[in-house]
């Protein structure tokens, strides 16, 4: 299949509409621990983006790609205290499987590098039963590695350290 042009940009409030279908969609959300989706509103999204724009520490963006229209969501949130930034995707299942979550993720992973010089390594925690989250951090130079004595305990911790 001939790769689609891929277009990353800041969440801004006109996304909200195809973020709350995507996060209303249990196929997506299942991964993430709401198997009947999250059942946001359209108040509830206003909510989450206000609360998202009033943190300097939390980056959210959105995907699309040129024959595709909307495809799903990027996320980073930096914990300066620990050097560390959290990594989060979710794609529609009609943009899946296509190559674009790679693409997308690997963009990502150098954004945060490129302009978070204080965050040494990136994470996310993949369930063990989302094989294809967890081929996609490995496409992306994550790999699985000791959870962090400071952090609650999670499902895993797959991470990536900032290349030298």
């Amino acid at each position: 299949m001939e790769p689609s042009l891929l277009i990353l940009h800041e969440t801004a409030e006109n996304d909200l509409p195809a973020l709350a279908a995507l996060w209303n969609d249990p196929a997506v959300m299942r991964w993430v621990g709401f198997p009947e989706g999250l059942g946001y509103s359209v108040v509830d999204m206003q909510r989450w983006f206000r609360a998202l724009r009033s943190s300097p520490h939390r980056h959210h963006f959105v995907v699309s790609a040129e024959r595709i229209g909307f495809c799903g969501e990027l996320y980073y949130a930096v914990d300066p205290a620990h050097r560390r930034a959290s990594l989060d995707i979710k794609f529609c299942p009609s943009a899946q499987g296509r190559g674009l979550a790679t693409i997308a993720l690997q963009a990502l992973i150098r954004r945060v590098f490129d302009r978070e010089p204080a965050v040494d390594e990136v994470w996310t925690e993949p369930s063990e039963e989302n094989g294809s989250a967890r081929r996609l951090y490995e496409r992306c130079g994550l790999t699985p590695g000791p959870r962090p004595a400071d952090m609650p305990p999670g499902l895993s911790y797959w991470v990536l350290r900032r290349p030298v």
